[in-house]
């Protein structure tokens, strides 16, 4: 045990005995049994106490490890989040430009038609006249080149 052997032993046995007496000695016997059961027991409470925190403190590395995984997946879907809101924003505000062009362009493109038709219109209750001059000017431009052609040599 203490590197003490059967001899040691029988030498503190009798030496006991001539110092505490018969009388004493059960006694002494059963109270330093007590002694070492109290020291066994206060440390195997030392023992298990210890190996609680150690086993609270792998709990709590193993707890904030996940925290910082937890925290960096929101911190992820969040940039995500914020992404998506920057790409709607930069869409709306080019498309609403884009719509509104696309409008005044179509309203643009439909006055035109409509002023184009309505000449149209006016051009055809004025077909006989038109077409009578149309063939005058062109006769008259062609007269007017040959005008210009003889001039010339």
């Amino acid at each position: 045990m203490f590197g003490v052997g059967i001899f040691e032993i029988l030498i503190i046995l009798i030496v006991a005995i001539i110092a505490l007496g018969p009388d004493k000695l059960p006694q002494a016997i059963v109270d330093v049994v007590k002694f070492f059961r109290a020291v066994k027991k206060t440390m195997l409470e030392a023992k298990d106490s210890f190996d609680k925190e150690l086993q609270l403190s792998e709990i709590k590395q193993e707890a904030l490890k996940y925290k910082h995984t937890i925290e960096s997946e929101v911190d992820k879907i969040t940039k995500d989040i914020k992404l998506d809101e920057l790409r709607q924003i930069s869409v709306d505000s080019i498309s609403k430009p884009l719509d509104e062009e696309k409008k005044s362009i179509d309203e643009a493109t439909q006055a035109l038609q409509s002023s184009l038709q309505s000449l149209n219109t006016e051009l055809s209750y004025e077909s006989p006249n038109a077409a009578a001059s149309l063939p005058d000017t062109k006769a008259s431009a062609q007269s007017q080149e040959g005008k210009v052609g003889n001039k010339d040599s």
